[in-house]
């Protein structure tokens, strides 16, 4: 067991710390929540996940927990696939560096009601100065959380791409795709604001006026034991279960 959870539960001798353990497959049982945290604090980044759902949508998640048992002896009898799933590296011009993102990197402002005034580069060229209260730059995997719901569209996880979103835009900017290999640049213009840099929910560091944050494609990857393809999970688990007659 992960060592806080054994502790927990009152099983301290059989805690490990992940920081330090390799291994060859975690599981996780909760939502996607306890799945980003498990991504950032494994030891080998691209040890493979079976994820077991005990939250709410668990997008990010394979399995219910009635199917958990069933599934790790398919995992032992190599009857699974393995789906890997990009990050994102950030940090600041200052030299102020980020853990790995599995879903987000998002810039917001540090009051909910004062905009950010923000330019955009993409490799160095500048594409949009806009105001909003943040932006967002998200993994395909990440597309279906935040991103989505501030008006970003869904990448399938095999989409080569990071997508850049703009939360509540004074602009008709408001979203676009651009290459994985892009460097992405968010600098902070508007002077006396500060601005958080939140990762996968986390929050890392309060920017100051005038900073800049710097995101692009992480060497590693995350990778996750599946059963069905992503397209059934998008319509199990996101949008297509509502009938339109009151069943699911």
């Amino acid at each position: 067991m992960e060592k806080e959870v054994s502790e927990l539960l009152g099983y301290p001798h059989l805690g490990s710390d992940l920081h330090k353990e390799a291994l060859d497959l975690a599981v996780t049982v909760g939502g996607d929540g306890t799945i980003l945290r498990a991504a950032s604090i494994l030891k080998k980044p691209e040890t493979p996940l079976l994820t077991v759902n005990m939250g709410m949508r668990g997008f990010l998640t394979e399995v219910g927990p009635e199917e958990a048992l069933d599934a790790i002896d398919r995992v032992l009898s190599g009857d699974y696939m393995l789906e890997s799933c990009s990050k994102i590296s950030s940090w600041t011009r200052n030299g102020d560096k980020f853990q790995d993102s599995l879903n987000e990197v998002l810039i917001a402002s540090s009051l909910p009601s004062k905009m950010l005034r923000l330019e955009l580069y993409v490799d160095g060229t500048e594409v949009f100065d806009f105001q909003s209260d943040g932006i967002i730059v998200a993994t395909p995997t990440g597309s279906t959380a935040y991103s989505l719901s501030a008006g970003g569209s869904i990448l399938a996880t095999s989409v080569e791409a990071m997508i850049v979103t703009a939360v509540c835009p004074l602009s008709p900017f408001k979203s676009m795709v651009v290459p994985q290999e892009s460097t992405i640049e968010v600098k902070l213009t508007k002077p006396e604001t500060s601005a958080l840099v939140v990762v996968d929910g986390i929050v890392q560091k309060t920017l100051r006026p005038e900073d800049t944050v710097i995101a692009k494609k992480s060497d590693h990857k995350a990778v996750f034991v599946r059963f069905q393809p992503f397209y059934s999970r998008l319509k199990n688990r996101l949008l297509f279960s509502y009938k339109g007659n009151g069943t699911e």
